[in-house]
């Protein structure tokens, strides 16, 4: 005996099944334009990731991957892919890669960016100012003035040279093999930081989070750092010190060196030998 389905029931069924079997739909971007050694490099994204590394070429080579949120609908996912634009604007000293999200149409609930993927190959000597929101950020290879500022992203560095400040909020990071002076701001992030060497007047600042530095045994610096019923600071190192009490610690480690300052309110710092 055969069922009969009511027409509502039927449609229902149809419109799982359209759903179901859809494509997914995503979109690729390449291109590769010149680029001086030592040039400035700025990236700005909002969602995806970011995977920078260095080669031998005067040049920078992006590829990104555009997919839509997985629980859009096919037809918003589409729409929100093509919208999605890459900007590349400059020139061979100074070059800007942007994610362009202003067209993203509006869906029931607002817009739905979608997440761009980038894998961007440049000169190991530049200066680069990264921006990215929610984010994967993966940079390794790279020597002079690098900046990266993110909010509510996970960042993994190494082998970085010359003049090093991270800023963030929210998230963690992992940063290994670097070489300079260091600047670290950072607000309700788990932070792990291995040097191979300091060489010039560093801070961390640490806000409602946690930071581990490690540096070779024979490290010296000149060490400032606060301890205090809001914040807490730790060193393996012997403190040669001329203030020491229950909100602050100044003195010499391994005869001095350069500057460390150390700020946290309501954070945990630990000083380690590596």
């Amino acid at each position: 005996m055969l069922t009969r389905l009511r027409p509502a029931v039927i449609a229902v069924l149809l419109f799982t099944i359209t759903i179901l079997a859809s494509p997914f739909q995503s979109r690729e971007f390449r291109k590769t334009v010149d680029f001086q050694s030592g040039g400035q490099l700025t990236i700005k994204t909002d969602l995806g990731s970011v995977k920078l590394t260095s080669w031998d070429q005067n040049q920078i080579e992006v590829y990104a991957h555009i997919e839509p949120q997985k629980d859009t609908s096919p037809e918003y996912a589409a729409r929100s892919v093509e919208a999605a634009k890459i900007e590349i604007t400059g020139d061979a000293r100074s070059l800007t890669i942007r994610s362009d999200f202003e067209a993203i149409p509006e869906e029931h609930f607002g817009r739905r960016l979608p997440n761009i993927h980038y894998e961007i190959r440049a000169p190991r000597q530049l200066n680069l100012n990264l921006n990215a929101d929610r984010c994967k950020v993966e940079v390794a290879g790279f020597a002079g003035k690098i900046k990266i500022d993110t909010d509510r992203t996970t960042v993994g560095a190494s082998d970085l040279a010359g003049d090093i400040e991270v800023r963030m909020d929210r998230g963690k990071a992992t940063l290994q093999g670097l070489q300079g002076k260091l600047f670290v701001q950072t607000d309700r992030t788990e932070s792990k930081i291995e040097a191979i060497r300091i060489e010039g007047d560093s801070q961390l600042n640490i806000d409602r989070g946690e930071c581990e530095l490690r540096v070779p045994d024979g490290q010296g610096f000149a060490l400032k750092a606060r301890n205090g019923r809001r914040e807490t600071f730790q060193t393996d190192f012997a403190v040669a010190t001329n203030t020491f009490d229950k909100e602050r610690i100044e003195g010499t480690i391994n005869g001095g060196g350069p500057q460390l300052v150390v700020n946290s309110d309501r954070g945990t710092v630990r000083l380690k030998r590596k």
